[in-house]
């Protein structure tokens, strides 16, 4: 009661009259600044909170120094405390319907709050109070002035000696409010400051992290679980250090258990089914997306740790999971693609695990629960899928009385995946595929041979026959059942360009794959079809897309495809030219004007200076001698570069994918953008000029010296080209060793500035605060002499009166000398004062 009397009484003017709010405001800030006792000030602390909401431009101007120098003093006071939190929280809150050239309010005092350096170390001290009001809006207030100056906070929270250890304790709050809100803290001051994110892993920031999320029952956990995840992966991202505390600490081996898979030692690797028929709650998939994430920081390509970080996941069974999750489950789209993605970063370049990969085998998924996946599809894509599942359904036994059908390759289900052939996967999955499939061939030629070795045309199907025929499960068959029945797949163009791109990256590089693929014969002799060789089936289709117009992805799918074949290989180039229509298929886009996709006229150029430049063969039917002449006159040099030089400028093919990614807002759209694979285009980039100069050069004198071409009728061009490509790789390497050093010397000399700059920083702000310091008291001295000057001047005043009161009486002194008789001269009255004094002196009892 006595406190209400108080509050009641603070309210009210002279007279109990109610005051304005300013006056009100001005009031209780005098007393909580002045008041001896402690209730007082803790009541006025109350009524400015109460205040704060409605007049938070008032209670922010006069009373924000005061609550922080009295957060100081009484923080052992926990209900001061807490209301004083409150009331930073309620003026620090940024302004979400202010007017835009209106003063955001929450920035004005987060920049007072933040300016003093005392501030935030007493923030971070509050949080040893276990209350829990007082911690919560501690950990709020710090989150939001994290949010609205990051820079500073991270500054003032590093130089804090006790700042990250707080933090810290907040995850071990047994309060669930608590320890969130401190967890979302954690998430917003390491995503980008390296150091803070080093303190934060080596305060043993992994080990509880985990606790927690297997406390919160793994991956089947809420939303706590995601912000574990995301603070792991904020600790991760772009920071080698902390990967080796990662990895040394063993956290690598708890990623199985995360996904269900707990190790089991000195046992064969079983097949799980909980990713087949489990539900996915929109959490689930949630934490299961940044879980993949976190894998694939580790396994980031052209990463220092990455080849470390493989062998260990290798080691301790990572791969398994990842297998069955992305191609044994009826996880959605998005984990499915994610999941992809991560396996190839995990096989890339591994030869342990590229070989693990190809000899796994996997369940193959019930379409009944494939729903989830299937509704991300593009509507354009389900729109033809009887077209699409009539063509694939050829391609498996009918299995209509079986329960469930036997498990098969993980390539084989990578491969099917990636061309469509069973379910209606998204384009985003399919390009994961895509992706995953170049990650097992990249810097395995075994692999590239071996899937070369599978390479089988489909048997001959008659479409009038009740009999379904089984087709061989293997992954050549499968590839080039989606690179050759192009017509049965036009609805969807990406059936071919995801197999050619495969393809190519099975044949590039590697002229042994070549020669299988070479080998290979399409048709059926025993139904009276003519057998074509490979290489002339795929041109004889990219022949027939051009004459019907077919999608421009295809056609460049094909002709990437014929590229990556015929460079470097005189002998795939003399097949190509042993059938003459071929170089009128690539002749005629190049010279038309119109009608043509530019960058199919480029491509068809680029092939074509392929085949000039490497026809070195003794008995090619077309010899460089007979090209040159047809590419000169029916082309023309200029037309030739300029064709190449569009390609190259072509806005898809300039910002080509690295990762054959496709957005969701592509993929609501219908077909996405995807036209040509990274690699391709790197390969590209690295050869053009050779081929542009190419067809000028002489027809005698062999492949260019700066190419890798072979010549096979001489040892010793084989050995000048294998010297002049060591030299040039040596040179490049040269190049990039000095481009890396001249890197690092930016980056140190970046440091350097930044350091110099901070300190410029704080020498500018300690002069700016001494001369602030000196103006007061300038200030201060000028006021005490004003009010000097006004003492004086009042006294002249006074004197000025007295003087004239003296004159006054001195004429009226006067002129009773008069009416006395008395003789008064002006002489008398200008004598020198000098002169009287003298006189005084001799008689000063004369009479006048």
């Amino acid at each position: 009661m006595d406190f209400l009397q108080r509050g009641y009484k603070g309210l009210l003017g002279e007279k109990g009259q109610p005051q304005s709010a300013l006056e009100t405001v001005s009031k209780l800030c005098d007393r909580a600044n002045n008041s001896t006792l402690l209730e007082d000030r803790r009541a006025a602390i109350l009524g400015l909170k109460g205040l704060s909401r409605e007049y938070r431009l008032e209670v922010g101007e006069n009373a924000l120094p005061g609550l922080l120098r009295i957060l100081e003093e009484d923080k052992e006071d926990v209900d001061i405390v807490k209301a004083i939190l409150e009331i930073l929280n309620i003026l620090c809150t940024p302004d979400r319907q202010r007017e835009s050239k209106s003063i955001d309010l929450g920035v004005r005092y987060t920049d007072i709050l933040v300016e003093d350096s005392k501030n935030l170390p007493l923030l971070l001290d509050l949080l040893k109070q276990f209350d829990f009001y007082v911690r919560y809006h501690d950990v709020q207030l710090l989150s939001m002035l994290l949010t609205i100056r990051p820079d500073r906070v991270q500054e003032c929270i590093l130089s804090a000696p006790i700042g990250i250890p707080r933090l810290m304790d907040l995850l071990n709050d047994r309060r669930e409010i608590i320890r969130n809100e401190g967890l979302l803290l954690l998430i917003a001051l390491t995503e980008s400051n390296a150091e803070i994110q080093k303190i934060v892993a080596f305060e043993n920031a992994f080990e509880q992290l985990l606790e927690i999320i297997a406390e919160e029952d793994g991956l089947n956990g809420g939303i706590v679980v995601q912000d574990c995840l995301q603070l792991i992966v904020n600790l991760l991202r772009y920071n080698v250090s902390n990967q080796n505390s990662f990895r040394e600490t063993s956290c690598i081996q708890r990623i199985p258990a995360l996904l269900g898979y707990p190790i089991r030692q000195n046992q064969p690797f079983q097949h799980e089914i909980q990713f087949l028929f489990q539900d996915w709650p929109e959490q689930q998939v949630n934490n299961t997306l940044v879980l993949l994430e976190l894998i694939r920081i580790l396994v980031m390509p052209n990463n220092t740790n990455t080849i470390k970080n493989q062998s260990v996941m290798h080691q301790y069974r990572v791969l398994q999971p990842i297998i069955e999750l992305a191609l044994a489950s009826n996880a959605p789209s998005s984990v499915k693609t994610q999941a992809l993605y991560a396996l190839a970063d995990l096989i890339r370049g591994n030869q342990a695990s590229q070989d693990f990969f190809a000899k796994i085998v996997v369940g193959v998924p019930n379409p009944s629960f494939h729903s989830s996946a299937s509704t991300n599809s593009s509507s354009t894509y389900q729109t033809q899928s009887k077209d699409n599942l009539r063509s694939n359904d050829r391609a498996f036994i009918r299995q209509e009385d079986m329960s469930e059908p036997p498990p098969r390759p993980a390539l084989v289900a990578l491969l099917a995946v990636a061309v469509g052939a069973e379910h209606l996967e998204s384009y985003a999955t399919r390009a994961a595929a895509t992706y995953a499939f170049e990650g097992y061939i990249d810097d395995n030629p075994d692999g590239q041979i071996f899937l070369a070795s599978t390479l089988a045309p489909p048997p001959h199907i008659d479409p009038y026959s009740d009999t379904i025929i089984a087709r061989s499960q293997s992954t050549g068959t499968l590839l080039l059942s989606a690179l050759l029945e192009w017509e049965e797949s036009a609805a969807d163009p990406y059936v071919v360009w995801f197999a050619s791109v495969i393809f190519s990256h099975i044949l590039k590089d590697n002229e042994k794959a070549k020669e299988y693929a070479r080998a290979i014969d399409t048709g059926d002799d025993e139904h009276e079809d003519e057998t074509l060789g490979l290489l002339h089936a795929i041109t004889g289709n990219l022949m027939m897309a051009t004459r019907h117009k077919g999608d421009p992805r295809v056609l460049i799918g094909y002709l990437c495809l014929l590229c990556i074949w015929l460079w470097d290989s005189p002998k795939s180039i003399r097949d190509f030219l042993s059938e003459g229509s071929h170089l009128q298929i690539l002749l005629t886009p190049i010279t038309q004007s119109s009608g043509v996709d530019a960058r199919v006229q480029g491509l068809c150029a680029f092939l074509l200076g392929i085949c000039y430049e490497f026809n070195n063969e003794v008995d090619a039917p077309i010899t460089r001698s007979t090209l040159q002449p047809i590419l000169l006159n029916r082309i023309g040099v200029d037309q030739f570069v300029n064709r190449i030089t569009r390609l190259r400028e072509a806005p898809n093919f300039k910002h080509a994918s690295q990762y054959l990614q496709v957005t969701s807002e592509e993929e609501a759209k219908g077909l996405p953008d995807l036209f040509f694979d990274y690699c391709f285009v790197e390969f590209f980039k690295n050869n053009y000029e050779i081929i542009q100069k190419s067809i000028i050069a002489d027809p005698k004198s062999g492949p260019s010296s700066k190419s890798s071409a072979i010549n096979g009728n001489s040892v010793s061009n084989d050995n000048e080209y294998s010297l002049s490509a060591t030299s040039m790789i040596a040179s490049m390497k040269s190049v990039i060793q000095n481009h890396e050093q001249q890197i690092n010397e930016f980056k140190e000399r970046i440091r350097t500035l930044e350091q110099e700059l901070e300190s410029e920083k704080i020498s500018a702000a300690n002069q700016i605060s001494f001369l602030n310091a000196q103006i007061s008291s300038l200030q201060n001295t000028i006021e005490i002499h004003n009010t000097k000057y006004a003492t004086l001047q009042k006294e002249q005043d006074d004197l000025l009166v007295c003087l004239a009161d003296q004159d006054e009486s001195i004429k009226k002194y006067r002129q009773k000398l008069i009416i006395l008789g008395e003789s008064v001269t002006d002489v008398e009255e200008e004598e020198d004062p000098e002169e009287d004094d003298s006189e005084t002196k001799e008689d000063p009892t004369g009479d006048q």
